[in-house]
């Protein structure tokens, strides 16, 4: 029977088989990038005074090595995405890339030196991820729900990397703020009401804090405007 089975399996094209090699080594690249960053967030963290050379002269090592440690759980969870998913869809693709390039930007403002490594390797990994995915699968993904979806997470980057560089407390309500955002892009197919919360909750206090400055208030209601569409469209049956 497993005989006359695997004798009327269809092969696998050639072109499917090349991209699902490329999603492996992405992911591996991207699972040893993401830890080799936790780790330089954790060196940050701990004895980043010591070493400020190497940490890119950062005064502020605590704050930024949290921020380098939470984008490096970010990079991780897609990678394990990109493992997990043999056929990974380009909507969800888009993501995973979103996901892998967007912390390695960041945090080579957060860490220095210790962040050229993870860096490149997390970069390399959404290459590949990019090259996997065939042309017209990637323009089908960038339909109006996934291109919002997308905006709103470049959104919650844009928020990190203010509160990265922000003193004081602004500097952690953006860094959360960020993270609210993401969790809002995450949540909001399943639990629209909780989306807007986290929503509200991560544009308003950073925007509240740096009132006097014209981007962060303006970044806010452009936030607010992306997620509400990103949440009611998700939230709006469909045919």
């Amino acid at each position: 029977m497993s005989g006359a089975t695997s004798a009327h399996a269809a092969p696998v094209p050639a072109g499917q088989r090349t991209a699902r090699r490329r999603d492996s080594v992405a992911a591996a690249l991207a699972v040893v990038g993401a830890t080799l960053g936790l780790l330089a967030g954790a060196v940050e963290l701990t004895i980043g005074p010591s070493m400020r050379e190497w940490v890119g002269d950062k005064q502020d090592t605590t704050r930024l090595g949290l921020v380098t440690i939470l984008l490096s759980v970010v990079a991780l969870r897609a990678a394990m995405e990109l493992r997990r998913s043999s056929a990974v869809v380009a909507g969800r693709r888009v993501l995973i890339g979103l996901g892998l390039v967007v912390p390695a930007l960041i945090c080579f403002t957060t860490v220095g030196r210790l962040w050229y490594l993870p860096g490149a390797l997390l970069l390399g990994s959404g290459a590949l991820v990019a090259r996997a995915t065939p042309r017209a699968e990637a323009f089908r993904a960038l339909d109006a729900q996934h291109w919002r979806r997308g905006l709103l997470v470049v959104c919650g980057a844009y928020y990190v990397a203010l509160g990265a560089t922000a003193l004081g407390v602004a500097g952690g309500l953006g860094v959360v703020g960020g993270a609210l955002i993401w969790a809002a892009a995450g949540v909001s197919s399943r639990a629209p009401g909780v989306a807007y919360v986290l929503l509200l909750g991560g544009a308003l206090p950073f925007a509240a804090m740096t009132w006097w400055s014209v981007i962060t208030p303006v970044m806010a209601l452009v936030t607010l405007l992306i997620g509400h569409g990103v949440i009611r469209s998700e939230a709006t049956p469909r045919a």
